[in-house]
């Protein structure tokens, strides 16, 4: 998949293009639903397949007293898009300039960049200042300008729409079978590991704290049965997510307790996929009671991530 970083200029003889324009925060079944149905009408038309997504997420300049955390950071987004088959993502730079922008001037660009054959979008897409870009609006202008649009339904789950903040709200009350549900695959952190030396004493197990991105969502404090993938091979862990009360650290971490795992850690990229909740983070009383839990823990995550077998498709 090629990536551009803004809107490229047109190269002679470039293939027609269908094209895709959202945020598209973690991929989720409903994004899904329109990549697929862009992918399979560019190939039906021997033309590209185009993507095009904002960063930072367009909430977070216009609105950052209620900027969303990422589901997906960015390199997390384009992996996912790529696997889907997209043949082209194209990353905007979200600024108040580009919120300024007419529909009718964004649709202009869209075609100075790409022999535009059809534009596909979400069942609420609209683009432009004050979103004046409606679906309706785009389709009496594409037909003017030579493109169609296609709008893609809905995808319920559970009478719900399926949507970025349904996604969000699973993982911050801890629901990794919901999230995963609502995502089509395990939620997933891509992390760099800051340390791999510590061992808990009483079980033998390595652990990895994870350098997480700043702005990343992450699931409810709590303790998960995880798989942490390590230079392609996927291995059990139980990771904490939280602040680790019982020493009163004062920022928050999360550290991955590996099960079954010998070697060194430390400045590896791994990607932990997150299972199921085995309790909530808690304090106790002393690093005697902490180990007890500890092994306790590792035995939940070693169950439940048996029962689920190795992610497929991450």
């Amino acid at each position: 998949m090629r990536v551009d970083f803004g809107l490229p200029a047109r190269e002679p003889g470039q293939r027609p293009a269908v094209l895709t324009i959202g945020n598209f925060d973690g991929v989720h079944r409903g994004h899904r639903a329109l990549v697929d149905r862009l992918v399979s009408d560019a190939r039906d038309r021997n033309a590209e397949s185009v993507l095009i997504t904002f960063d930072p997420h367009p909430r977070c300049v216009l609105d950052p007293d209620n900027c969303p955390q990422q589901i997906t950071t960015l390199d997390e987004k384009r992996d996912v898009i790529a696997s889907l088959g997209v043949d082209r993502l194209v990353v905007l730079e979200f600024t108040r300039e580009l919120s300024m922008w007419t529909a009718e001037h964004f649709c202009e660009q869209l075609m100075a960049s790409f022999p535009l054959l059809r534009l596909v979008v979400g069942h609420d897409f609209a683009l432009g200042h004050k979103r004046q870009g409606t679906i309706a609006f785009l389709g009496e202008f594409g037909a003017a300008h030579g493109f169609d649009v296609v709008a893609v339904d809905a995808l319920e789950d559970g009478g719900e729409v399926v949507s970025s903040s349904l996604v969000r709200g699973a993982l911050l009350g801890g629901d990794l079978p919901r999230a995963a549900a609502l995502l089509g695959r395990p939620y997933f952190v891509d992390a760099w590991v800051e340390h791999s030396d510590s061992v808990d004493r009483s079980s033998g197990h390595p652990s990895a704290h994870l350098a997480i991105t700043p702005g990343k969502c992450l699931p409810a404090r709590g303790v998960y049965a995880t798989w942490l993938r390590v230079r392609g091979r996927w291995w059990m862990a139980a990771t904490n997510v939280g602040y680790g009360p019982t020493f009163g650290r004062d920022r928050l971490t999360v550290e991955a307790l590996l099960l079954d795992f010998e070697g060194d850690l430390y400045r590896q990229k791994v990607r932990a996929a997150f299972v199921s909740r085995l309790r909530e983070e808690r304090r106790f009383t002393g690093v005697g009671e902490l180990t007890a839990q500890i092994s306790r823990d590792a035995e939940g995550a070693k169950a439940a991530l048996v029962a689920s077998g190795e992610p497929a498709g991450l």
